[in-house]
């Protein structure tokens, strides 16, 4: 295993995890994005701005990483863990260059994109890492933690959200780049609502979600 240096203690439970997960190491990617959120749920214009970044940095891998807990944002996501998951397997099955990893929810607590990217730089030793970001958490990203760690680490891949104007922060070192990808309206938010009010999700989301959604009565409760 690589060693790593870690800017705060960890605790033994989440030594072992990393110790599990890192046992394999992988050298064959060359160029890896990591995608992280909350997917609560996943719907069309995540995958449709991922596509358009495989194609436009050539990357060999995308994974999503649903997170466990924000530090930016103040709630917890409405379904579980399990099932956020199980929604992004079910909307990446069958793309060989998507796959969805379980880190974050399994080692638990606040989610720090840092300490997610050491992660999987450890795993992926030759891999150039991108991270994944909609423009308006790119323009907060001086109050991100070890921010400039962080920029040493990974280019940005950045899209636009509606209502957007990109404006880059003062980070030192920072490299991103612009994915070229349509201006998409659907939000996880507005998804949710639909569905507390009863109203249909079709074409927000990819199918096999829609029905995972409508079967386990997900999101139906009161905002």
């Amino acid at each position: 295993m690589l060693a790593l240096r870690y800017s705060h203690a960890w605790d033994v439970s989440y030594y072992l995890l990393i110790s599990k997960q890192m046992a394999s190491v992988n050298t064959d990617i060359q160029r890896l994005a990591l995608y992280g959120g909350g997917f609560d749920p996943v719907h069309n214009a995540h995958l449709t701005i991922a596509r358009y970044a495989l194609k436009q940095v050539g990357l060999d891998r995308l994974i999503f990483i649903p997170s466990a807990q924000s530090p930016l944002k103040e709630n917890l996501p409405m379904a579980t863990a399990e099932e956020r998951v199980e929604m992004l397997e079910l909307a990446t099955d069958g793309e060989q260059r998507f796959k969805v990893d379980t880190y974050e929810v399994e080692k638990g607590g606040i989610s720090y994109s840092v300490d997610t990217v050491r992660y999987f730089k450890a795993h992926y030793v030759n891999a150039e890492v991108f991270w994944m970001i909609g423009a308006d958490q790119f323009e907060q990203l001086d109050r991100w933690r070890e921010i400039e760690v962080m920029a040493e680490m990974v280019t940005f891949l950045v899209f636009g959200r509606p209502g957007s104007n990109l404006k880059a922060p003062t980070v030192e070192g920072l490299n991103y780049f612009e994915v070229d990808a349509p201006m998409m309206e659907e939000s996880s938010t507005e998804i949710r609502r639909r569905c507390q009010e009863g109203l249909s999700i079709e074409g927000l989301v990819p199918d096999a979600v829609e029905a995972f959604i409508s079967e386990s009565g997900l999101y139906t409760k009161a905002l």
